[in-house]
């Protein structure tokens, strides 16, 4: 089977899109089929050496939230290049302009087209506050309601990670998924989590870490993920420095990069706590399982996510996860088991210095965590998605045979 991804994001781009795409591509390789990355031009990248990711000149964002983006244009000029693949089916994993590109090749080569919905766009526009998103909130969320419609009506499948995106696009665009009988299904994620494990990291290499970080013999919070204003780390940021008035002895590392990491060094800086939250920014995926190791605890504040996949992989890493309860969470955190729920930013502090104060108890999250992730199997994921692809390309092969 020959398969083209379409996605706006991708490598060097950390994302969960990212892992995503990267996830399914290796599995489908795996069981020996070609997969084809179409994205776009990269500034970090003077020349793609993968034979199997195909960039396409993209048009630099001048706004500082889409600054690691690029617009595609010129659809026509493009499809010599994807007709050469010879491709089977389409897979977009965006609504812009990789995703647009990807319909218009469905349609002018009469290919089947499977669309995952990653993000919920309206909720981060909404909750964005950016001058420039706050200047064109209103048109913006207009644009993103019309191009998922589009995806939607123009998908033969849609495939949702979590019941939280199906009951998002099912409550807002109602007419569109009743007037062409949406075909879709629930399929979460799977990672391969091999390096994420505890044991795949040396007792000497994470101390040695930790020396290099001056961490010895602190309580360390871990924040993963973008550093982006929907991610809501200011609030975990607030919540630290009042937690730390009374546990000096911790510190807070935030790894990730993005367009609102100098907004929160600002914050940091007048709370008089920068030699206590410390930013690493970007850390190539193979050495993350390594920085996890770092962690007491792993915090996360966002509502935004669809399925937040650094809480599975905080958990493979046998962390104690404490997380703002949020519904796409269900099946992945069982409140007391393997990780915390809180609700409000005293809870979040109260919960924080129990686990400060009940090592033991951090240790039999840590277990339970372990045990938790086993059905986030990579194998499992990439079989549910082939079985799907399989029944496209059959039908479409049928459908064409029947108009010649």
């Amino acid at each position: 089977m020959r398969i083209g991804i379409f996605t706006d994001a991708y490598r060097p781009l950390i994302s969960g899109v990212v892992v995503s795409v990267d996830s399914l591509r290796t599995v489908l390789q795996n069981l020996g089929h070609e997969v084809y990355i179409i994205t776009t031009n990269s500034p970090h990248i003077k020349e793609e050496k993968d034979p199997y990711v195909i960039r396409f000149k993209g048009v630099p964002l001048p706004f500082k939230v889409f600054k690691n983006y690029r617009w595609i244009l010129k659809y026509k000029s493009h499809l010599p290049k994807i007709k050469a693949l010879n491709l089977d089916i389409i897979h977009i994993h965006t609504e812009f302009g990789l995703g647009l590109l990807g319909i218009y090749a469905k349609q002018q080569l009469n290919l089947p087209l499977v669309y995952t919905m990653h993000t919920m766009y309206v909720s981060f526009f909404q909750t964005n506050n950016s001058l420039f998103i706050k200047t064109f909130r209103p048109l913006m969320i207009r644009y993103a309601d019309r191009i998922v419609k589009r995806c939607l009506i123009n998908a033969d499948f849609v495939i949702f990670p979590t019941q939280k995106a199906l009951d998002f696009v099912d409550k807002r665009y109602q007419i569109e998924i009743k007037a062409n009988k949406l075909h879709y299904e629930i399929v979460p994620t799977g990672l391969n989590l091999d390096h994420f494990y505890p044991q795949k990291h040396s007792f000497q290499d994470v101390d040695n870490l930790k020396n290099e970080l001056n961490l010895k013999d602190y309580f360390v919070c871990l924040y993963v993920g973008r550093v982006s204003a929907e991610k809501e780390i200011n609030y975990l940021i607030k919540a630290f420095a009042l937690f730390n008035q009374h546990h000096q002895q911790s510190k807070f590392l935030i790894i990730g990069d993005g367009p609102d990491q100098q907004n929160l060094k600002k914050q940091v800086a007048k709370l008089k706590l920068t030699d206590k939250v410390i930013f690493l920014g970007f850390i190539h995926y193979d050495r993350l399982g390594l920085y996890y190791q770092l962690g007491d605890v792993f915090l996360n504040a966002s509502l935004f996510e669809t399925q937040g996949l650094t809480y599975i992989e905080a958990l493979s890493a046998g962390l104690p996860v404490l997380v703002r309860y949020d519904v796409c969470l269900t099946g992945v955190i069982q409140d007391g088991q393997n990780g915390l729920f809180y609700h409000n930013q005293q809870e979040l502090i109260t919960k924080l210095i129990h686990l400060y104060n009940h090592p033991n108890y951090c240790q039999t999250l840590s277990r339970a965590a372990l045990k938790s992730v086993a059905h986030f199997n990579q194998a499992i994921f990439g079989k549910t998605i082939l079985k799907i692809f399989t029944h496209l390309i059959n039908k479409n092969n049928f459908k064409l045979k029947n108009l010649l």
